[in-house]
């Protein structure tokens, strides 16, 4: 069985990467190509796991055909059995361009924001013909697709490749970032935290992805009623347009000119989180990412309740899920993971267990091969 993959960035989507190379060491008659932007941190690994890697970049500009035809050359010289495409953007190339091959096209939907937007949502369904298949990475995502008509045999649910063990393994070899003692905090302060990439908002948009002047307000709030706690904003600006940041930067300073940490750009999340007494992330837009790590590392959450978020942080069990529009909710769930020991221990017990069940290796591996085993019968 061949499968060639279809991936926009060789920067990151580490889940595909990681999944192809255990596929691979689990069924060596598995073959893999790929087809990927050169450059990236993992061009490297895919040509050490794959039998072709054929450098391409899938833009949507006004070389748009000339590159299309370039597209549909390759995968008719790699004669694939199966195309497995991780992106809106691959999979849009590989509807339009090869209209006329019939061979079986996986689209594994990784997060849910092109199934929010009206127009990415129509053309990812109409452009689907027989041979289209799409694999749902959350409850919520295969739901949405279910939602829009798509037939249940078309779908598939597999969550994306994440090897929380290692995860785990790599935990213990992190140095954590002491933010009392680096920051000069108190330490009876509380310390209320959020890391992740600052995601500027889309030109449609007043506002970020991840939630940020959501956060500023609840903090603001919480200032209100008492005053030992901390916000620590962990992350830096995704892509080089800071504006964004600034702006959050001085709504801050508004706010507290000594109660709210930036830290920037930081190399693993769990050098940072460690150190939060509550972890709170209000993105407006999610699968299951952003709380993973905080409920695998044992890190007591507090998750808005978009996406997939509420499959992974179950209210009152594993967290506290909220609806963005709620600012006294939000400020009440956290000050209850800020003062209640007992009921945050056993959450972070629960929360573990949920993201190992979840994201449990062979799982993960056997489904993807009843996938292609299904799709190509």
């Amino acid at each position: 069985m061949h499968i060639l993959h279809l991936i926009k960035t060789s920067e990151g989507a580490s889940w595909a990467i990681n999944l192809m190379r255990e596929v691979k060491r689990q069924n060596p008659n598995v073959t893999f190509s790929v087809i990927v932007p050169s450059g990236g941190k993992h061009f490297e690994e895919y040509q050490e796991i794959c039998r072709n890697v054929y450098e391409f970049n899938f833009a949507l500009n006004s070389a748009l055909f000339s590159n299309g035809l370039a597209f549909r050359r390759i995968v008719l010289n790699d004669k694939p059995d199966i195309i497995h495409s991780w992106f809106t953007q691959t999979t849009l190339y590989a509807r339009f361009f090869l209209r006329d091959v019939k061979i079986p096209r996986l689209f594994q939907v990784v997060g849910p924001l092109h199934l929010e937007n009206p127009l990415f949502n129509f053309f990812d369904r109409k452009s689907a013909q027989k041979n289209d298949y799409w694999i749902a990475t959350s409850k919520y995502i295969l739901n949405k697709y279910l939602s829009k008509n798509i037939s249940p045999n078309k779908l598939f649910l597999n969550y994306a490749y994440i090897d929380v063990l290692k995860l785990l393994e790599t935990k213990e070899s992190v140095t954590s970032s002491d933010f009392k003692n680096k920051f000069d905090i108190d330490s009876n302060t509380k310390i209320i935290g959020t890391a992740s990439y600052i995601y500027p908002p889309k030109f449609y948009e007043n506002s970020g992805l991840k939630g940020h002047e959501i956060l500023l307000e609840v903090f603001a709030k919480i200032l209100q009623k008492r005053n030992d706690v901390i916000l620590v904003i962990a992350g830096a600006t995704f892509g080089n347009n800071k504006k964004y940041e600034q702006e959050i930067r001085l709504k801050a300073e508004k706010i507290s000119q000594s109660k709210i940490i930036f830290t920037g750009k930081y190399s693993n999340v769990y050098e940072v989180i460690s150190n939060f007494d509550a972890f709170v992330y209000l993105s407006k837009s999610e699968n299951l990412g952003g709380v993973f790590e905080s409920l695998l590392f044992e890190i007591p959450t507090v998750s808005s309740n978009r996406g997939g978020l509420p499959e992974l942080v179950l209210n009152n069990e594993t967290g506290f899920t909220c609806d963005l529009s709620n600012i006294d909710e939000i400020v009440n769930k956290i000050e209850i993971v800020l003062d209640n020991s007992e009921l945050t221990s056993k959450m972070k017990v629960a929360g573990k267990n949920k993201v190992l069940e979840v994201f449990e290796k062979e799982k993960l591996i056997k489904q993807t091969m009843y996938i292609y085993n299904h799709v190509l019968k």
